[in-house]
């Protein structure tokens, strides 16, 4: 019998696999898609997502092929309002963002995986049972079923997952839901340490540099709009909506991709011995780049309390907090990411002019400045770090 049965071998599932298999448990994650690398998804790692994928053993492999973010810069019809700078963090060795592909995350983690004992292969969950002491997932792998029995299963299969829908477990929209167009581009004349949010009363755009070279640049769609993924429309773009001063060119789109982004959180993160972790549980917008970075947050909170439980063998007392606690730092995290989505949105000159200020003021505030770079860098919603609390040994 496995420990764990992990579903999902993104970030969030990967990372709780390196967790588990690290201190010697059985674990075994399945994907029913081999990996993507159309283009880089999710694209930057904040300072407590890099903390946990230190404790993990993987950090330098991800800095040696990832751009270092040092500075978010937000910009209003392309004058600064404000250029938070992640040096003002002071409590932690990972004083900048990383931006990396996540197909290169996901290389790194399962790759970490493996060397620790854990398996990653492909197969499809079709139906799960439980009981007081394990649960049963049947899974299909190249036309066969097969049953696999483990002590503990996690979610981690993404917005459309199905061990939620297996559960029968609901979710509920917090927030807007908003379309996007993204580009992976080689872009000239940016600068490859900054993260910028570029705001107009026709729309925004954002920018992020990630893997050395290359720039996610995304703005939001209306059902209305042109499908136009050219490297001119992106071009048009940036001269309308970019940071001031600067004149970037687009060179080359590596790809494009369209999608649809809401806010909804699963009414519960629990049932029995089945747990869900990452946007299997909750999605929001990528404004501020929270999902990838929360999701890898629950991984470390429940691996470390599953960690507990199968060296105690007493699952509730380690685990039975873990639903509770989630809900509340996530829906902390949902505020920062839908106060952002909402910030680019405004139209009117009134609450554009009341934002611009609100901004500057943030950045000439010391401590306010601070405040912002700490909590987007989610180093200030996460109970497990709060209590200093580690990898159970």
């Amino acid at each position: 019998m496995l420990d764990v049965l992990i579903v999902g071998a993104g970030p969030v599932g990967l990372t709780a696999g390196c967790i588990l298999a690290q201190q010697g448990h059985a674990v075994r994650v399945v994907r029913k898609h081999p990996p993507f690398t159309g283009h880089s998804r999710a694209s930057v790692i904040w300072p407590r997502a890099l903390e946990i994928m230190e404790s993990i053993g993987v950090t330098e492999s991800l800095r040696a092929m990832g751009s270092h973010v040092t500075r978010i810069g937000y910009y209003s019809s392309g004058t600064s309002i404000g250029r938070f700078e992640l040096d003002r963090l002071d409590d932690t060795a990972f004083r900048f963002a990383l931006g990396v592909s996540q197909h290169e995350t996901e290389a790194v983690l399962e790759a970490a995986l493996r060397a620790a004992g854990g398996t990653v292969d492909d197969a499809e969950l079709l139906a799960l049972e439980q009981d007081e002491g394990h649960v049963t997932a049947r899974l299909r792998r190249d036309g066969a079923d097969a049953t696999v029995s483990a002590r503990f299963l996690i979610g981690a299969d993404g917005a459309n997952s199905t061990v939620r829908a297996l559960l029968g477990i609901a979710t509920h929209d917090v927030g807007p839901r908003v379309s996007f167009r993204i580009a992976d581009a080689v872009v000239d004349q940016l600068p490859e340490d900054e993260a910028s949010y570029c705001w107009t009363p026709a729309g925004g755009m954002a920018i992020g540099p990630h893997d050395r070279g290359a720039f996610r640049l995304a703005h939001r769609i209306a059902p209305d709009d042109v499908h136009d993924t050219s490297v001119e429309s992106f071009q048009r773009l940036l001269d309308e909506r970019g940071p001031g001063g600067r004149a970037p060119v687009v060179r080359e789109l590596i790809s494009t991709a369209d999608f649809q982004a809401r806010f909804a959180i699963a009414e519960r993160f629990r049932v029995g011995r089945c747990y869900l972790a990452g946007d299997s549980a909750h999605v929001m917008a990528p404004a501020g780049g929270q999902g990838m970075n929360s999701g890898m947050l629950d991984a470390a909170a429940l691996s470390w309390r599953m960690l507990e439980a199968l060296r105690n063998g007493a699952a509730d007392s380690a685990l039975a907090e873990y639903d509770a606690e989630r809900q509340v730092v996530i829906r902390k995290i949902m505020a920062t990411a839908v106060e952002h989505a909402r910030d680019g949105g405004l139209r009117s000159d009134e609450d554009i002019a009341v934002r611009d200020q609100r901004y500057r003021a943030m950045w000439q505030n010391a401590a306010q400045h601070k405040d912002r770079v700490a909590r987007l860098s989610q180093l200030t919603v996460d109970p497990a770090r709060a209590a200093g609390a580690s990898i159970p040994s």
